[in-house]
């Protein structure tokens, strides 16, 4: 075989396919690697090729984020990112153009919405903090992104019990009306790029378990429609939060029970179409 042919034939078989999230019914996520039976792991973000992981961890009084990179066969590479006893760090966020991490600390007193830059040579930076219009003297929470800024973000700044406000550019942050804000906690939003649906975790009344995962569709008038509760293949008499879609569309990630399970995001448009007819 000519040389230029075998460097072919050698590049396509060290060629890493990312991994594929289950079809139907979700999975854990690199159990025995990334999901750990001893340990509570909660939130995840994928690069938009799949091929890194970020999650989530709880220490018991603190919490840190750590990375893992795919190898073809299974998650490796398990590196600390940010978190420590003294600065905890949790619900990593990757934003679209994977600049930035987007994380939530405590370290001023309440929980902030902070992120860490990428540098010019790859690795992250020093922590930054959202501004004031966010970031206030309640605690603030779990961050995603419209493809136009809008931020969404849970908060009790209102009360005791936490909701689910959106802030866009120039303006103060606005809380959700009903349906998708109630007297039960409403948090760990995640809004499509597009604003075609809205995923939270919410502990209303009706709901299988501690905290259940819902979908909410734009009514056409400025808001949202009745949210929909996840069937049991996603909701379990347990408890399930930290619902996120992969950078690419593929993969729908939540955290069950103290571990990461994931599925594809077909399942989100079947009741997408189930409820838009």
């Amino acid at each position: 075989m000519p040389l230029f042919s075998s460097l072919m034939v050698l590049a396509a078989s060290t060629t890493l396919e990312p991994p594929s999230p289950p079809e139907s019914l979700p999975e854990t996520l690199g159990e025995g690697t990334v999901s750990l039976p001893d340990r509570y792991e909660y939130c995840s973000s994928f690069t938009r090729d799949r091929s890194t992981l970020y999650i989530g961890i709880e220490h018991g009084n603190w919490q840190s984020i750590e990375a893992y990179d795919w190898n073809g066969k299974g998650w490796t590479n398990r590196r600390h990112i940010v978190g420590s006893p003294d600065f905890n760090a949790h619900d990593p966020y990757l934003s679209a153009d994977e600049q930035r991490l987007y994380f939530i600390t405590a370290n001023r007193g309440s929980a902030d919405i902070a992120y860490l830059p990428r540098q010019e040579d790859g690795s992250w930076g020093e922590p930054k903090y959202l501004g004031d219009e966010v970031n206030g003297e309640a605690n603030d929470y779990y961050s995603s992104f419209t493809a136009g800024g809008d931020l969404y973000f849970s908060s009790n700044r209102a009360g005791e019990n936490y909701d689910i406000y959106v802030a866009r550019a120039g303006e103060a942050p606005q809380r959700l009306n009903s349906p998708v804000n109630t007297e039960a906690y409403e948090g760990d939003p995640y809004i499509d790029p597009d604003g075609r649906y809205l995923i939270f975790a919410s502990t209303r009344r009706r709901g299988l378990g501690r905290g259940d995962l819902y979908l909410s569709l734009p009514n056409g008038e400025g808001g949202w429609s009745m949210p929909i509760a996840f069937d049991e293949r996603v909701n379990t008499s347990g408890h399930e939060l930290c619902p996120l879609v992969s950078l690419d569309g593929s993969a729908f990630m939540f955290t069950s029970d103290q571990e990461i399970r994931w599925v594809s995001t077909a399942l989100i448009e079947e009741m997408i179409a189930e409820h838009s007819q």
